[in-house]
């Protein structure tokens, strides 16, 4: 058996430690490769004819693959309404209740709640703003913030908040960038 030098030993070991630095490099390349793949059959240059739902789909399956090194995912956690419980959420929907305090009850989604409700025929009740909310976002809005911002601020919907504040009188400023554009086009 041949021994190896100092030298030799340290370059073997070095050699190891590089490859151990770029697999997650090159994992992540891979990834890469595969995603703009994907991405071409999906635009209007492939003619495979992918369907967005059938590179979902893709993209779906290949996310419980796990490169080497990679930790798995914190996944959403799906929870499924026994009958009782949907019987439950129209009693308590038309007893009152909100479908926002119905979602957050039961851990799921409000549109899971109004789907619900809608598959049952039961007729769903706008929740329009209160007068002290309309004002608020009306007083926000011509501070000068955004309608994305005053939504946000007033925690509604934006088109609820817009449609409100144009109800209370409140003239809407262009949408930014609108000048710019019309100058430009010119």
């Amino acid at each position: 058996m041949k021994m190896r030098s100092k030298d030799e030993a340290c370059t073997g070991t070095r050699k190891r430690r590089r490859n151990r630095r770029l697999l997650p490099l090159l994992s992540l390349l891979i990834t890469i490769i595969i995603l703009v793949g994907l991405v071409y059959l999906c635009s209007t240059n492939s003619e495979t004819g992918v369907t967005t739902a059938a590179m979902r789909r893709i993209l779906r399956d290949s996310a419980d693959v796990l490169t080497p090194g990679e930790t798995t995912a914190t996944r959403r956690k799906w929870t499924r309404l026994t009958d009782e419980a949907r019987a439950a959420v129209i009693e308590r929907y038309e007893a009152g209740e909100t479908s926002t305090a119905l979602a957050q009850a039961y851990g799921v989604a409000k549109s899971t709640i109004l789907g619900i409700l809608r598959a049952n025929s039961v007729v769903v009740r706008r929740q329009p703003l209160t007068a002290e909310q309309v004002s608020e976002a009306a007083r926000l809005y011509e501070s000068g913030l955004s309608l994305s911002q005053v939504a946000e601020r007033v925690k509604v919907n934006q088109e609820t908040m817009r449609v409100a504040i144009l109800d209370a009188g409140v003239m809407l400023r262009p949408p930014t960038g609108f000048d710019a554009l019309e100058t430009n086009d010119k």
